[in-house]
Order: C-alpha cells, then sequence, then structure tokens
C-alpha cells in the first residue's frame, strides 16, 4: 500500500544494521524457574542474540536447564531469551551471565516484572463488577507451559504506600487456541477505584502497574476519544503541535476513479475549498468510509448525554472562515462537535443535484513520510460520485440536524435541505439500512407522519442485527445488510415524538440479541475478545469497542449489570489485556506500540514527543499481503493473537485507519462515568 515507506524501511535497516547497538535491558521472569534475559537493539537481526550453545549462559555460575527465545521487531527490536534455572527464591540475587554482557538483579516477586502477567495498563472501569488479570506462561520457542504444582497466590498492593487491597489464588481457565496459550486468572473485582497498582504473584513476580477509575479511566477516555482530532484534514493541530495551519483545502474537481492513491491532478480543473473529515490513516485521502464515524459518535450521544460536556476533550469549538482555531469551548458538548467536523466535508462535497463525491485523493502519497500534513504540497481530487456517500449522507446529514438544533438552528436548517437534495437524488439506489436510517432521524426531526409509515414498511430490517455484528461499517454503506444499530436507537430513545410500541419493542429485541450474540461470543475465548480471532479484515482483533457497543446500549436500555460488565470486559483486551500483554494504543500503557504507520507520527516521534497518542493500530491476526514479519517463533508459527509485529513498514500490523479501529472509542468516557480529565498523570507519585 505504501511503496514509499516500504524502500524507507529497507534503506535505514541497510544503515542501522553497520552501528548496531545491543543492550541487556532487564532481567525478567516468565514463570517460578524462568529467568528472562530482556535484550533491545537498534536494529533487526532476529539472530543477533544467539542461543545456540547453552554453556555461554550462566545464572549464578551455572548453565540453565534450557533457553527458548521470542524476538519481536519493536523499537527497533526486542528479544526475550528464556532460561530455566530451579525455583526461584524471594530476596535471592540472580547473576545472569550471557555472552552479550552480565547483568545481577536480586528478585523480589513486588519488584521483578513477570511477563506472564496480562493485565490492562491504563484504567480497568471502576463500575464493572468484573475486572481481572490473565495469567500465561509462553517463552517463545519452548511453546505454551501450565504451572506445575499447587497454582500460586497473588496480591494486589498500591505502587506508592505498598497496601494490599486485594488478594487471591489463580484459577485455571484452560487451552486457548487462538492465542495459544494455557491460560489462568487473577480476580481483580475487589479492587477498589485508585492506584496505580501492581499484582504480585508469591514466586513469580509482579505486572505493570495499572489503576481502576477515577483519573485512571478519565486519562484513557480523553487521550482515545481525542485522536480522532488529531486525525481530521483541514484543520490546524494542537496539542502536540503538528499543524499550524489547515491542510488539503484546496480541491480540484477532477471527478476520478474510486481507489487508492489514483487521482491525477492536471491543475486547471475548477477549484474550492474544502474542510472537514479525517485522514484515512497514514496518508492523506478522505473516504465515505469515514461517515461511519458521525454517525457513531452522534448514536453515542444520544445514548448518553450526560456523560458528555463542552471543554471535555480540548478540542477545537469555533473557527474564523479560513479555519483558524478561534476558541476551545462554545456551549456544544465535544462529541457533537467531533461529529459535526466529520460530517463537514460531505457538505463541501455535495453537488448542487444532491449528489455526494466518494472524497478526496491523489497520485501517490505525501512525501515527505515524516512531515505534518500542511506541508504536503500534493494536488488533491474530487473522487466521482457514489451511491454510498450520497445515501449514507442523507441520514447523516438529517441526524446532525436533528442534535444540532438546540444549538445552531440555522445550521440544522441547512442540513435539512442537503439531506433532502441527497435522498431526492438517491432515492431509487437507497439500501434498506440506510432508508430506515433517514426516515426514522426525518421523522423524530420534522415528526412528518409519511416518514412514519416508511419506518413501519422497513423496521423489521433490524432483525439481522446480530448476523452482521463483526462487519466494518464504514465498508458496508448502502448495503442490504443491517449492521449498525446507530441506526435504530434514536427512535427507542425518542421522547418528544409519538412512536409506535411495536416497532420500539422490536428495535429493543434487535439490540438484546445483538448484545447477547456478542456475550457468548466473549464466553468462549480465555482473553476478552468478542469476536472469532482466526476470521476478520485488519483490525478484527482490536476492534472491540466495536463488539462492546451492542451489551452497553442494552445496559442503557435495562440497567442490566451483565451487559456493563461485559462491554468493560472487551474494552480491555486493546490496552494490554491481551497474549502478547501489549497496548496496541499509541501513548497508552507501560508496553505499547511504537512504530505506527503514520506520517505525522513519524514527524512527532522525530521531534521526540513519541507517536500521536491515542491511536489504535490493526494489530494482531491479519499478516497482510506479505509475510515479511521479522519475529521468532515465525509468523506462520504463531496463534493468530499472536501474529503481530512492530513494524512501521507491514501496515496490517501497525496503521490504522479513522474508521476500523477508533470508530467506537468514546464509549471509554461510558466506562469512566464520564468526567474531564485534570491533565495530571495519575501514575506519577504525589498524585
Amino acid at each position: 500500500k505504501k511503496i514509499t515507506i516500504l524502500a524507507l524501511s529497507g534503506l535505514l535497516f541497510l544503515t542501522s544494521a553497520t552501528q548496531a547497538k545491543l543492550t541487556f535491558k532487564e532481567i525478567r521472569t516468565a514463570s517460578d524457574r524462568m529467568i528472562v534475559a530482556f535484550f533491545i537493539s537498534d536494529t533487526v537481526d532476529l539472530n543477533e542474540v544467539n542461543i545456540d550453545d547453552l554453556s555461554q549462559w550462566k545464572i549464578n555460575g551455572e548453565a540453565p536447564l534450557s533457553i527458548h527465545k521470542y524476538v519481536m521487531q519493536a523499537d527497533a527490536c526486542d528479544h526475550h531469551i528464556y532460561l530455566e534455572t530451579a525455583i526461584l527464591e524471594e530476596g535471592k540475587e540472580y547473576r545472569v551471565e550471557t555472552p552479550y554482557g552480565t547483568m545481577a538483579s536480586t528478585f523480589q516477586e513486588r519488584d521483578t516484572y513477570c511477563e506472564s502477567i496480562k493485565t490492562n495498563q491504563v484504567g480497568y472501569s471502576a463500575f464493572s463488577e468484573v475486572r481481572y488479570a490473565n495469567f500465561a506462561i509462553w517463552p517463545g520457542t519452548g511453546g505454551a507451559l501450565k504451572i506445575e504444582g499447587e497454582l500460586p497466590v497473588y496480591e494486589v498492593f498500591h505502587t506508592g504506600n505498598g497496601q494490599v487491597v486485594a488478594s487471591g489464588r489463580l484459577e485455571v481457565t484452560g487451552e486457548d487456541a487462538s492465542s495459544g496459550d494455557f491460560v489462568y486468572r487473577l480476580d481483580l473485582s475487589g479492587v477498589p477505584e485508585g492506584g496505580p497498582y501492581r499484582i504480585a504473584v508469591k514466586g513469580y513476580g509482579c505486572s505493570y502497574p495499572f489503576g481502576v477509575g477515577g483519573d485512571f479511566s478519565k486519562m484513557l477516555a480523553h487521550t482515545i476519544f481525542r485522536a480522532q482530532y488529531l486525525q481530521r484534514c483541514g484543520c490546524p493541530i494542537h496539542e502536540p503541535d503538528i499543524r499550524k495551519n489547515p491542510c488539503h483545502t484546496l480541491i480540484y474537481d477532477v471527478d476520478g476513479p474510486i481507489g487508492e492513491a489514483n487521482i491525477d491532478v492536471i491543475g486547471t480543473e475548477r477549484t474550492f475549498r474544502c474542510y472537514g473529515g479525517y485522514h484515512d490513516a497514514g496518508d492523506a485521502d478522505r473516504r465515505a468510509y469515514h461517515m461511519s464515524n458521525p454517525v457513531i459518535n452522534l448514536m453515542i450521544y444520544e445514548a448518553f448525554p450526560d456523560y458528555f460536556s463542552d471543554g471535555q476533550f480540548h478540542i477545537p469549538g469555533d473557527f474564523s472562515e479560513d479555519y483558524r482555531i478561534l476558541n476551545y469551548e462554545n456551549g456544544i458538548p465535544d462529541i457533537i462537535d467531533e461529529a459535526e467536523w466529520g460530517t463537514l466535508v460531505w457538505e463541501y462535497l455535495q453537488n448542487e443535484d444532491g449528489s455526494v463525491h466518494f472524497g478526496t485523493e491523489t497520485r501517490g502519497y505525501p512525501d515527505p513520510f515524516a512531515a505534518p500534513m500542511d506541508e504536503d504540497d500534493h494536488k488533491y481530487g474530487t473522487v466521482r460520485t457514489d451511491d454510498r456517500a450520497t445515501c449514507t449522507g442523507a441520514g447523516l446529514f438529517m441526524h446532525l440536524a436533528r442534535i444540532l438544533k438546540p444549538y445552531r438552528p440555522g445550521k440544522s436548517a441547512a442540513l435539512v435541505k442537503r439531506a433532502e437534495r441527497a435522498m431526492a437524488y438517491c432515492r431509487d439506489v437507497m439500501a434498506g439500512p440506510e432508508r430506515l436510517y433517514y426516515h426514522v432521524q426525518r421523522y423524530l426531526l420534522l415528526g412528518e407522519e409519511a416518514d412514519h409509515q416508511a419506518i413501519r414498511e422497513l423496521y423489521t430490517l433490524a432483525d439481522s442485527l446480530k448476523d452482521h455484528l463483526y462487519a466494518t461499517p464504514g465498508y458496508s454503506l448502502n448495503d442490504a445488510d443491517f449492521d449498525n444499530p446507530a441506526y435504530i436507537l434514536s427512535y427507542v430513545l425518542a421522547e418528544d415524538a409519538a412512536t409506535d410500541p411495536e416497532i420500539v419493542a422490536f428495535f429493543r429485541k434487535a439490540i438484546r440479541g445483538a448484545a447477547d450474540a456478542n456475550i457468548r461470543e466473549l464466553g468462549m475465548h480465555a482473553y476478552p475478545v468478542g469476536n472469532d480471532p482466526d476470521r476478520g479484515g485488519w483490525g478484527h482483533n482490536v476492534r472491540q469497542p466495536q463488539y462492546a457497543c451492542a451489551p452497553l446500549l442494552q445496559w442503557k436500555l435495562t440497567g442490566e449489570q451483565r451487559y456493563f460488565d461485559a462491554a468493560s470486559e472487551l474494552m480491555d483486551y486493546k490496552l494490554g489485556l491481551n497474549p502478547l500483554g501489549i497496548s496496541y494504543v499509541t501513548g497508552l500503557g507501560s508496553h505499547r506500540v511504537h512504530n505506527i504507520h503514520d506520517r505525522e507520527s513519524a514527524y512527532t516521534i522525530a521531534k521526540g514527543w513519541g507517536p500521536k497518542p491515542g491511536i489504535t493500530v490493526f494489530g494482531p491476526g491479519v499478516t497482510g499481503w506479505r509475510s515479511r514479519a521479522r519475529v521468532v517463533p515465525g509468523i506462520r508459527e504463531l496463534p493468530r493473537e499472536k501474529q503481530f509485529t512492530d513494524d512501521r513498514g507491514i501496515i496490517s500490523f501497525t496503521e490504522f485507519t479513522i474508521f476500523e479501529t477508533m470508530h467506537y472509542d468514546a464509549l471509554y468516557t461510558i466506562l469512566a462515568g464520564g468526567g474531564t480529565w485534570d491533565g495530571g498523570d495519575p501514575f506519577k507519585a504525589g498524585r
């Protein structure tokens, strides 16, 4: 997909290989009888740490009983060397001699990190009654191992004062096919709100720090929601200060073919100014798929309006005519501001006849790679009009018009006209789900009986919601499959319009059916996934907030705690409660992704700021068009949920899209109980 960056990666690899620096970083554990010598390197050479000669490795002067390895390209490469020894003793010093250096460390359960403990490394929801960590011993080439003898006890302690807040004994969950692990569980339901905490497993070591609720959850919700703002197109980006100016605002009306990096702009075409929308991923195209983000944000706001407020996420409020930021508070909840921005580009791309262009595109990709998008000098042109954009746009315009009416009645009225023009243009080709969405929003806004009659004719489509839970909402625009609860939830929640009790009951049944299907799937796996990890497209294993949506909506409608608990479980996955124990979200977690395939993140990394925070990468499970991933064991030998390398060049792992991995992230605000983060780091002492 991104030819230029692959060439760049190759050049960097050749350069760094001649100046490789390997560092013996840390002594860890994997079990009560397995020490981990953890190395980092500034180059990627899978055999840079060679374990062929066991005699060259010593623990307190004696050769280990066995040796194994796990190597993954990371920042730039992590080498985990697993050394089997006698049962570890609390307070004993272990001197590890290797061909690459020697290190000594005293084993202490509360201080020595144990790789086998997997937690949400940021913040569990304090409102969930189900919280846990998983424990699984996996020494790479040594394969999954079981605990020998009696299962150990554990305690959860506050890292500041050492106070024990919960304790228990590991329990067997069992074999898990998609992770390849034999899994044990540690109950954290009794851990009180607060932190930071660590888990210490007797004889094994401790976890990364984590929190429960409070500022931990608020920081998480803030960071992960605000990432949508960092992906905006046509907008200055501050904090971090990436873009001084709006980007990609001059558009040439090319009416080119749908595709990627395939539009040729001559420069003589009609031009117009265009703002709004999002960069698709690590590049700068805007696509109709992105409509799913404002649709979903509007739904989440409607379901949980009390959780959202103005100024909550520190995103722009009002703009000047040329889209310079005027303020960060405008009297409108930030989530509505974000939905309005996600919709704005489609207003600019709508023609007088009502049709809507599929997006904007160019030939090739922004260059240089590590640069702010307002420095991109490519010419961008319109992609041809398309039924997916027009038909979905009709419902989206009407939905936003209804939500905005109390705040901006003039803008609301203009959006109604846009929606009706789009409907008039595409009426004959509009799929059933999008037709239902349009009529639900129009009826609730204008109260016309003709729309209510259309709803009566279409409402049974929602019955199949439970059958299409794993579809990508952006890819399924204007098709016959009903997969988006946003199309019906407004009708269920309506208080200011007369609704049909039979239709409301039907919609509620559809949401419950979807939620129950997600929970059934969750119960089939040792790690909190609401999907089949072996099946699906790019990003399907980190897309747990999507699978948590129906359960959270069911909790909203009924107050049944088990649905909230299930949603909370699912949303722990991408924050570290997964087989690799890695946070797939930039800027969050002790062990997190570094090499996100994103141009502006490459720029911020070069500035020393790290990648743009809050972005979820595609994560594990899909090797993509090539299997060149540098990892030991080999990528094809790994179970599906371990098929990942932190390699910027393998986009099926480390790229992302606004509509596939970030579309339901506003739900973390619900797990936090709403509120506003004060900007302080709750993991730092003195907080």
